[in-house]
């Protein structure tokens, strides 16, 4: 790999990566803290808050996104392999490639549709806090815009790897 394009690749993914752990962590602990202080509101007082529960609606998939993401990024999606031990390096750098080509289009497709998804669910509001469905829904146009970009990031390191098996390398139940 090219000491450039190595560079330009790991930026871009460690960027992502800081990116998605942030928001998995930042949507954890507050629908944590939140659902935490509905529990003692009730306990205290016999009712609630009410937006503690709107919230995880709106956190959750932010945090499933970031987890798919950060899937993606450590190469641990479910893949079959056994396939890749009997290609030679050139094989399997060209079917990965085709496959990264694929991801990237599907996802990137995904999040062109789902912008129009986001129009329509704008007008949705959550009745305790009055925020937007749209902010819960962009979680999806994100994450499927970040996959993409993975696997294009992907295809660049495969096309510059001397080792295709070394890209993202999928690890095993037992590795992980």
């Amino acid at each position: 790999m090219t000491k450039q394009g190595a560079s330009i690749a790991s930026l871009i993914d460690k960027a992502i990566v800081s990116i998605s752990v942030t928001v998995a962590l930042a949507a954890l602990v507050s629908m944590f803290v939140s659902l935490i202080a509905e529990v003692i509101v009730r306990y205290m007082t016999n009712q609630g808050l009410g937006w503690p529960t709107e919230l995880p609606n709106l956190l959750f998939p932010w945090l499933v996104m970031s987890g798919v993401v950060l899937a993606a990024q450590r190469g641990q999606h479910i893949a079959v392999t056994a396939i890749l031990g009997f290609l030679g390096n050139t094989a399997t750098r060209w079917l990965l490639v085709l496959l990264q080509v694929l991801v990237a289009t599907t996802f990137f497709y995904l999040a062109y549709v789902g912008q129009g998804l986001l129009e329509i669910v704008g007008s949705e509001e959550y009745p305790v806090t009055g925020i937007s469905a749209y902010w819960a829904y962009l979680a999806m146009v994100v994450g499927f815009t970040a996959v993409g970009i993975t696997a294009i990031s992907t295809l660049w390191q495969l096309l510059l790897a001397k080792d295709p098996h070394s890209v993202r390398k999928h690890h095993s139940e037992e590795d992980v």
